[in-house]
């Protein structure tokens, strides 16, 4: 007597459905290890999505040297000391004799408050030459950015962020308006687009950009810089980069062998190593957990399936002896376990994608679905076959007479 497959899985579901309970039991390791590897597989697609992001808002290909020593490490960067050895003439220096930089920005940046008529407001202040609103990918949704020409003749101008606006001139047009940045008047030309903290742990909406040479003479009054933006070429290795500089400075300021740097090199990658090393470091204690979840999912059905083998002797002498052959024993109850394993995946995958969408709509992650469905729909019927082969072959082990009279 020859069987179709669709009679073998309609077998299977009847039995699925009458021993429901113990079924449902059978399939749940399965359903949480593939829960739990589809959602944090989609979950952490989506974390480094936005990393790659948040890069690409900083700035691209950037290598940032800061004077004093910088600890960079999650969401931002600690100063331990600082520096007053950086110069422009250090910037310069850099782009005019290292090949594959592109452009250099230096800057010096500090905490000011910046008042307009009864409101004030703490920001940073950053003096910068005009290239940082490229090299940083820096928008405008109002006005223009300051010149090259106003950075020369040290004109007071400022390129503020969207609280910055928000806060001082509710309602308002601040184009051509006069904040004071520690008590110094500043005309505001340039508004920037809404940009929210990056990876370095600042808030770029507070931020309030002026002219460098403007900055240096007129608000702080120094020579020297706080660091500067190294941008690099494409096809240019950062961590090369990174050491090109620090051996560059190190010999333009006449240090000696044993002197500690006085100045910090780093790229947002570094700042971003520790929040990757605790994805992989999760990503790891997923799979550990996922692979037990499977065993006992795997164990669960292959003890449901010596179960079921063991009460349907009846069955199997009835089927035995009207003409069904061992194979088509073995094929049904492959075909059950398979099925077992097989609901289990897909109420995992399901799991899954509901976790997923509401951790990255809470985390604020872009939703990306990952390459683990197929594969967790791939092991959950390679548990099924494992789980019902043998109780398979102990099925084929009765005989057809013996069978029906036990």
């Amino acid at each position: 007597m020859r069987y179709t497959a669709s009679f073998y899985l309609r077998i299977a579901f009847q039995n699925l459905v009458v021993h429901k309970v113990r079924m449902t039991l059978a399939l749940l390791g399965i359903l949480f290890a593939v829960m739990s590897l589809v959602a944090f597989g989609n979950i952490s697609s989506g974390m480094k999505r936005k990393i790659e992001s948040e890069i690409g808002k900083f700035g691209k290909n950037l290598v940032i040297v800061r004077a004093g020593l910088v600890h960079a490490a999650g969401r931002s960067t600690r100063q331990f000391s600082e520096s007053k050895t950086l110069k422009l003439k250090d910037a310069q220096f850099i782009k005019e004799s290292l090949a594959g930089v592109a452009e250099v920005v230096p800057y010096y940046d500090v905490s000011y408050p910046a008042r307009y008529r009864d409101s004030m407001l703490n920001v940073s202040v950053a003096g910068v030459s005009n290239e940082v609103f490229d090299i940083r990918n820096i928008d405008l949704a109002a006005g223009r950015y300051f010149t090259a020409e106003e950075d020369a003749k040290a004109e007071k101008k400022a390129v503020v962020g969207y609280k910055v606006f928000e806060t001082l001139f509710p309602g308002e047009d601040p184009i051509g308006k006069n904040i004071l940045v520690f008590r110094v008047p500043t005309e505001i030309v340039g508004v920037m687009t809404e940009k929210g903290t990056d990876f370095a742990g600042q808030d770029q909406d507070l931020q309030v950009y002026i002219p460098l040479n403007t900055f240096m003479r007129r608000y702080s009054n120094v020579d020297y810089i706080k660091g500067m933006y190294v941008q690099v070429r494409d096809g240019y290795s950062l961590a090369g980069m990174k050491s090109a500089l620090r051996g560059f400075i190190r010999k333009v300021h006449n240090m000696k062998p044993e002197q500690k740097d006085d100045f910090t090199v780093f790229t947002m990658e570094d700042i971003l190593r520790t929040q990757e090393e605790g994805i992989r470091l999760v990503s790891v204690l997923t799979i550990i957990a996922s692979t037990v979840s499977f065993l006992i999912g795997g164990l669960g059905i292959f003890a449901i399936m010596l179960l079921s083998i063991s009460e349907r002797k009846m069955e199997i002498g009835i089927r035995r002896v009207v003409g069904s052959k061992k194979r088509d024993i073995i094929i049904q109850f492959l075909s059950e376990s398979v099925i077992v394993a097989l609901v289990g995946g897909i109420g995992g995958i399901l799991a899954g994608l509901l976790i997923t969408v509401i951790v990255d709509i809470i985390g604020g992650f872009p939703i990306v679905f990952s390459m683990n469905i197929p594969l967790a729909l791939a092991i959950s019927m390679f548990i099924g076959v494992l789980a019902g082969i043998y109780p398979a072959m102990e099925g084929t082990k009765y005989e057809p007479v013996k069978a029906l009279y036990s």
